[in-house]
């Protein structure tokens, strides 16, 4: 009986210390996180400032009507009037139904892009609205694209 309470009591302590060990490797991580501000977001791209701003032409298309099963496409324009380089990081439409091809490079300030979407309406019927969220080195902005599909 005493064996097994001391070798409980091991288990305890060795216990008790793993868990404090690992509770300062954290800590340390998380204050090296904190200490570099100026490193770049999980995507490689630089932190989101003023200067960098997406206008696009339009941010809403309409299809009008087409038919169950057609596969449509619209580019969506955009000009770069912030004072430096834009990066989009991601292009993310709300479903698999919509495939995006979009400037990859750097958008100099002045310059355009632009993002290609397509729209695959087999699965659908009826009134149909999806939206793509457009991500970079600039605040977030939402296109979408609406269809009616006979």
């Amino acid at each position: 009986m005493k064996k097994s309470a001391i070798i409980f009591l091991l288990i305890g302590m060795l216990f008790t210390i793993g868990c404090k060990k690992e509770n300062s490797s954290q800590k340390q991580i998380k204050s090296t996180v904190q200490d570099n501000k100026n490193t770049k977001n999980t995507h490689g791209v630089p932190k989101i400032t003023e200067e960098s701003i997406i206008k696009f032409n339009e941010d809403t298309y309409d299809f009008k009507d087409i038919k169950r099963g057609q596969e449509v496409s619209h580019v969506f324009k955009f000009t770069n009037v912030g004072k430096r380089p834009l990066l989009i990081s991601e292009v993310r439409p709300s479903c698999g139904c919509t495939t995006p091809k979009y400037t990859k490079e750097p958008v100099y300030p002045g310059k355009k892009g632009e993002i290609t979407v397509t729209f695959d309406s087999s699965n659908f019927e009826g009134e149909v609205l999806k939206t793509i969220a457009v991500s970079g080195n600039f605040e977030t902005k939402v296109i979408k694209f609406q269809a009616k599909v006979n």
